[in-house]
């Protein structure tokens, strides 16, 4: 009887224990990473554009800062005084044909709008690069309806959202 009562506690208390062990390594909040160990803020300066894509720069700045911001584990500061920096250099933007018309299949329907770009992130603290020209691409489809341009032109943030979702999760999620 005593022998039952004993292995009954012990398979309580392991039950209890047992799932509570799987958060035993799990941090809330900061980035984790022995390359990003005491960075609290960011800074990112304007986007450069060696593209034939015309003012795009801030659009893409606009939208990384924006991404940080809302992912909250990095402070994004507007000065040079900040833990670490992220530069983008924005490379190409490429229009692809995906579907043709349903009427005449000599006419694009739909297009992928990709924003290819290079990232390079400093680490200020420690005084290194952590990345240093890693590609980001960001891309969206659009229609052309009867004018592409204006499909572009409507595109062209969504496409930079996802590139600057892209450019924020190779920082904080520190796989």
């Amino acid at each position: 009887m005593r022998n039952g009562l004993r292995l009954l506690l012990v398979l309580l208390v392991g039950l209890a224990v047992g799932p509570l062990s799987g958060c035993a390594g799990y941090r809330v909040g900061n980035t984790s990473g022995r390359d990003l160990q005491g960075v609290r803020s960011v800074y990112v300066p304007v986007a450069k554009n060696t593209s034939l894509e015309p003012d795009l720069q801030m659009t893409v700045t606009n939208a990384v800062i924006r991404r940080f911001n809302s992912d909250g584990t990095l402070e994004v500061n507007q000065n040079s005084n900040s833990d670490s920096e992220l530069d983008l250099v924005i490379t190409n933007v490429q229009h692809t044909a995906v579907r043709s018309s349903t009427t005449d299949i000599l006419v694009t329907a739909q297009y992928q709008l990709t924003i290819q770009a290079t990232a390079t992130y400093v680490n200020r603290r420690l005084g290194r690069k952590i990345f240093e020209n890693v590609s980001v691409t960001g891309s969206t489809t659009f229609f052309t309806q009867s004018d592409i341009q204006e499909g572009e032109r409507q595109a062209l943030p969504l496409a930079a959202e996802d590139l600057a979702n892209n450019a924020v999760k190779l920082i904080t999620e520190g796989w």
